[in-house]
């Protein structure tokens, strides 16, 4: 999708992008006021800058697992965006202000589980609060910034203490109460 391509169309409400599309060019839905979601097919591997600045009705982001760069202020000033989804095992490169005037300590943004801790130490991405791994079980998990969270048995035992990501990953097979989320361990 070429730049600058729907910029300030402002009645635009919904877009499905192509799986043929490899790339989001430079301003190319910026100022989409109308626009309330996106989903980024796996064939886009970049996102190029101010590709979604200024949609201010955007509330919700899912990007594929292809997405390898996000340009310089690509959501910036998205400031109701809600959940924001990332299929990529390696979080994606983000350019300066990526995330500006998104307000990160209420917006969930969900990574593949096994991904946690590498959305947690990545440029940008850390500065999420709410990071939810998403897994193959019923549910999902959620971990605070740190990474810690107190673990109990489904009758209510108390099995962790401030468990980290990875000790609660290491637990033997069942169903556990994190963070007041069931998940299961297969």
């Amino acid at each position: 999708i070429g730049g600058w391509a729907f910029s300030i169309c402002s009645s635009l409400t919904s877009v499905t992008i192509p799986n043929s599309v490899t790339t989001i060019g430079d301003n190319a839905f910026m100022g989409c006021s109308s626009l309330t979601s996106v989903t980024i097919p796996n064939s886009v591997t970049t996102i190029g800058s101010e590709a979604f600045s200024d949609c201010t009705n955007l509330q919700k982001v899912d990007i594929g697992n292809s997405v390898k760069t996000i340009g310089e202020f690509a959501f910036n000033k998205c400031t109701n965006i809600t959940q924001i989804s990332s299929e990529a095992v390696v979080p994606p490169t983000c350019e300066s202000g990526v995330f500006f005037y998104i307000n990160t300590s209420k917006c969930k943004l969900i990574v593949p589980k096994n991904s946690l801790d590498a959305y947690k130490q990545a440029y940008q991405w850390k500065d999420f609060l709410l990071i939810e791994g998403s897994t193959t079980g019923i549910t999902n998990t959620v971990y605070n910034k740190a990474g810690l969270a107190d673990v109990y048995t489904i009758d209510g035992t108390k099995r962790l203490s401030k468990a980290s990501t990875d000790e609660i990953n290491a637990l033997p097979k069942g169903v556990y109460i994190v963070n007041g989320k069931k998940i299961i361990i297969k």
